[in-house]
């Protein structure tokens, strides 16, 4: 059995909607110049702090703080809610479980609202654990978050780390994860390449495929069940 760790925005799920809604309503009650969509798209996969500080008018530290709060209370209210499931992610999943593989979500996003959207979608039925930021907390490389994850021996060398963004790649590369790169998502793939992916994949099926082959394997568990 493998470890598979999957990241979320951008990879199994789309987040651009909800996330493009909430900065406009930020941006609607306190009179700042709205940032373009393909701003926006280049925020996924990072902190939103960092992100909202970008906006003219969110230099003053209090005044971005006042921006993070009601962009994260627009999020807990609507934004979780506009997220999109990528095809064929659902069917890709539930057939790595009956083999037994141990999966986990490791987000860039508050665990949160990783765990929020996951329920939403029924993949927490699906995932050993989902890893996430902390609500406020400053943004941290993959890097960092897949370190303590090596250390409580979640994850070890040889492992495999699937992400959209060259964060992902050089995260997985530091600790010795089979870094793959998909490219549906939010980074390009001069992106993912640069950051050391070692395989490009460009669609779910081209994944899934991928993966019965690098992983192939009986289906040990009930096809209905979540066996443990």
């Amino acid at each position: 059995m493998a470890t598979i760790c999957f990241d979320l925005d951008g990879t199994l799920v789309d987040p651009l909607l909800g996330v493009k809604h909430c900065v406009a309503r930020v941006c609607r009650e306190m009179g700042l110049p709205l940032p373009a969509e393909a701003d926006i798209r280049d925020w996924i996969g990072f902190g939103m702090r960092e992100s909202l500080g970008r906006i003219p008018g969110l230099e003053e530290p209090a005044r971005l703080e006042e921006a993070l709060d009601r962009y994260l209370d627009a999020y807990r209210e609507d934004g979780v809610f506009e997220h999109e499931v990528y095809e064929g992610v659902h069917m890709m999943l539930q057939r790595l479980k009956r083999q037994g593989h141990r999966i986990y979500i490791v987000s860039s996003k508050p665990g949160l609202f990783a765990r929020r959207i996951a329920y939403q979608f029924d993949l927490n039925l699906i995932f050993d654990e989902i890893f996430g930021a902390e609500l406020k907390g400053k943004w941290q490389p993959k890097t960092e978050v897949l370190a303590r994850l090596r250390q409580n021996g979640t994850i070890a060398p040889g492992d495999t780390f699937i992400g959209d963004r060259g964060d992902d790649m050089r995260a997985a590369k530091d600790h010795g994860l089979r870094a793959i790169g998909v490219t549906w998502g939010y980074g390009s793939r001069e992106e993912l390449t640069a950051g050391g992916a070692e395989l490009l994949l460009d669609s779910v099926p081209e994944l899934d495929a991928w993966l019965k082959q690098a992983l192939p394997g009986d289906e040990i568990h009930d096809a209905f069940t979540r066996a443990e």
